[in-house]
């Protein structure tokens, strides 16, 4: 969705372990998607049909090793980030 002010449906792709391709733009670019631990949280962004394609390709050939890191990461971004906990601290 271009332009979602916030992008709750990612932070559910990613809780459950999914892994993303996000509109490059609004929450997803600005505060769910981004780097984790050096490495990227656990999706992709795109704004052309090209750059969908590119990273539809990147998600679905990732090496058995890869993707589950990346499916890691995510749950624990997440939880570490959208947690009921941190936002009763916010």
């Amino acid at each position: 969705m271009l332009d979602d002010h916030f992008g709750i449906n990612v932070v559910e792709f990613m809780a459950a372990g999914l892994i993303p391709v996000a509109h490059k733009s609004g929450g997803p670019t600005q505060y769910i998607i981004l780097p984790f631990q050096g490495q990227l949280t656990a999706g992709y962004h795109a704004e052309k049909v090209e750059a969908f394609t590119e990273a539809l390709h990147s998600a679905l050939t990732l090496s058995t090793d890869e993707d589950l890191a990346m499916r890691q990461r995510a749950r624990a971004w997440t939880v570490q980030r959208f947690s009921k906990e941190e936002f009763e601290k916010g």
